[in-house]
């Protein structure tokens, strides 16, 4: 069906013109497309984009993948321009919205826009984003606000790599309109400011991700191994040891750093244990299938920790089901280890992470459906709703600064601060040499999880900031956005603008969510059966400056909050900010609980009805049931005693 040119309402120049009635006709089921693309080196918002000639797969077939800083490693690249040129979008999955009555109502039920509103509707979320980044005043007669929730620190961040799991926004070529057209919708950074309508979106946005919890950014598509050439449609073979099914790791000293003329600092325990950062190559890149996982040292020091639970199932299996090297060689022993983490993983995605930060009984009421609230185009898509906003109340749970390990301990300035955390990573510019010359993590600064994960922990340092309408104030200039060239020659005005924007995390979160037609939290919450939020209510406790931007974005009778800015108040007023609201809880447990549904090879799809007692065991016979004990079997986590399973080695890659 071809585009149709609508006329645009008086006032309305920053508005996409262009609407497209429905998904190219001619484009392939995103159900059976291939997963795992192998993601290097790609940051929030940027895209991965293939040279307009479609290269020779087999040109490439030599590509050393650990010498590559490609994006996508060359099997990967070659699908994907295969994929442009002719029009597919097999290399991507859909997003669709979680109210498709919403989206075609628009803009009856999202934020004001058109007739002149869309330059002050802008200027309401700027100074709504400019009102979260600053520490809440106190107010007369009130207590002062308390930021610590009851929730440990590992779930932000835990949240994290489970976003660069199922979600990689990616933008399309910029082609003529049409059916074989696809909008690079681009940032919201752009000049004018553009609106898209929701079925432009759902057009022209596309995922990098196959959105299923299968790991894909830990494995890719997995080992090579003797005589399998041409093994599925994508290579990751730098993220694992030659001829094993065992994922690669990196070496950290074992030495105490001294600084000369400086401190000198202690080993982090177990100091013998040199297996505690990513494989890195030669600039200190991160041979992972998601680069994105090294953004922070947290998530970093997370995804080590999964490579180090694959790599003790390994031995599990070897040990406990020694039939399956027998039987299957090590391929074998690699399908049967990852299908046992991913199971584990999932099923601690929904009776931890999800029971952790939902409002009771809102998911069990999802699981107990028999079908899912969310009903797609295609039968794999991520909602918008959940990736654009809901799922992004994380960003107000990061702290300023951690009780990190034994050398950064206690509070402020004692502690590790956001910015050390995103400087010693591969692009952070802080590694050092490690045992074998090439970059490495210091060693002191290796995480001690028990600073992380303990929900009985007094300490408020070791707790997530409350999930609020208020974000920690570095998220205000984040270090690795918008950063310009230095001068000369001058910066243009615009060229500042934009700079700020970018490093603003909050103005971007909101303008996002505006551009793409997310509707409000209002409508999305009476669409859910949900009793809305009242102008009083999503006011309490706020400043002046929050209270003019509501009331202009609720435009009279149009309007209303954004998403977003919605679900983080509703975890406020409801949950006390330690777990979500009613709206932002359903659209968590609705999202996840479709997502495993729809995945064949999910847990939740096993015809044994599986659960972790049909997993891996501990030597005693206890289970792993949370995300501690998954650390503990990965042999990152001490006991109780405080004795590192299997003495300091489990998990480690069994390579010299």
């Amino acid at each position: 069906m071809e585009a149709q040119q609508h006329a645009a309402p008086p006032g309305a120049g920053t508005i996409a013109e262009t609407v497209v009635d429905d998904v190219a006709p001619d484009a392939v089921d995103q159900a059976s497309t291939p997963v795992g693309r192998t993601v290097r080196s790609v940051g929030h918002g940027s895209a991965v984009a293939p040279d307009d000639a479609v290269p020779d797969q087999d040109a490439h077939a030599d590509v050393d993948p650990a010498e590559s800083n490609a994006p996508l490693l060359p099997a990967a690249e070659a699908a994907v321009a295969r994929d442009h040129a002719l029009h597919r979008y097999d290399s991507t999955t859909a997003f669709d919205y979680l109210f498709p009555e919403l989206a075609e109502s628009f803009p009856a039920f999202h934020l004001p826009v058109g007739d002149g509103a869309t330059t002050s509707t802008v200027e309401a979320l700027k100074a709504l984003g400019a009102s979260m980044v600053a520490r809440p005043v106190a107010v007369p007669g009130q207590p002062p606000r308390d930021l610590n929730s009851h929730v440990p620190a590992v779930y932000t961040y835990w949240g994290q790599f489970i976003d660069h799991d199922i979600t990689l926004n990616t933008n399309g070529p910029d082609t003529a309109s049409g059916r074989d057209g696809d909008q690079a919708l681009g940032d919201v950074d752009a000049v004018p400011f553009q609106v898209f309508a929701p079925r432009v979106v759902v057009r022209s946005l596309h995922n990098g991700r196959h959105p299923a919890l299968n790991l894909d950014s830990l494995y890719g598509s997995g080992p090579v191994f003797a005589g399998e050439r041409g093994y599925r449609t994508t290579r990751s073979e730098a993220s694992y040891v030659p001829g094993s099914a065992k994922l690669r790791l990196g070496r950290i000293s074992t030495e105490p750093l001294v600084i000369p003329g400086g401190p000198s600092f202690s080993l982090v325990e177990p100091g013998g244990d040199a297996q505690r950062d990513l494989p890195r190559d030669a600039q200190g890149a991160p041979l992972v299938p998601d680069g994105r996982n090294d953004e922070n040292l947290v998530v970093a020091q997370l995804h080590l920790a999964m490579i180090r639970f694959h790599n003790a199932v390994v031995d599990w299996v070897d040990d406990v089901e020694p039939w399956t090297r027998l039987t299957g060689g090590e391929r074998g022993v690699f399908e049967r280890a990852s299908q046992l983490v991913r199971w584990h993983y999932q099923w601690l995605v929904v009776n931890d992470y999800l029971r952790t930060l939902t409002k009771p009984g809102v998911l069990d009421a999802t699981l107990l459906r028999d079908t899912s609230f969310f009903r797609p185009r295609y039968p794999i898509s991520m909602p918008l709703e959940f990736a654009v906003a809901a799922f992004r109340f994380g960003h107000s749970m990061i702290r300023d600064s951690y009780d990190y390990n034994v050398n950064f301990t206690g509070p402020p300035p004692r502690n590790a601060s956001l910015v050390q955390l995103f400087q010693f990573t591969g692009s952070g510019g802080s590694l050092r040499a490690g045992p074998a010359g090439d970059p490495a993590l210091p060693s002191n600064w290796p995480i001690e999880w028990a600073r992380f994960v303990d929900k009985g922990d007094p300490s408020p340092f070791r707790a997530a900031e409350k999930i609020d309408t208020f974000l920690a104030p570095s998220l205000g200039d984040l270090v690795k956005e918008g950063n310009l060239p230095p001068e000369p020659p001058a910066h243009t005005p615009a060229q500042l603008v934009a700079s700020a924007l970018q490093k603003q995390l909050a103005q971007r979160n909101l303008l996002r969510g505006y551009m793409l037609a997310l509707p409000t939290g209002e409508a999305v919450a009476t669409a859910l059966g949900v009793t809305p939020l009242t102008p009083v209510q999503l006011e309490d406790r706020a400043g002046d400056d929050v209270k003019q931007a509501l009331a202009a974005l609720r435009d009279g009778d149009h309007g209303g909050t954004p998403l977003w800015y919605y679900v983080l108040k509703e975890a406020e007023l409801q949950g006390n900010g330690s777990f979500l609201g009613e709206v932002g809880s359903r659209v968590l447990a609705e999202t996840f609980v479709y997502l495993l549904r729809q995945d064949d090879t999910s847990y939740v799809r096993a015809s044994n009805h599986w659960t972790p007692a049909q997993g891996v065991h501990f030597e005693d016979g206890s289970l792993v049931l949370t995300l501690p004990d998954l650390l503990r079997f990965a042999g990152v986590l001490p006991d109780a005693a405080g004795r590192f399973r299997g003495d300091g080695t489990a998990g480690h890659d069994g390579a010299a």
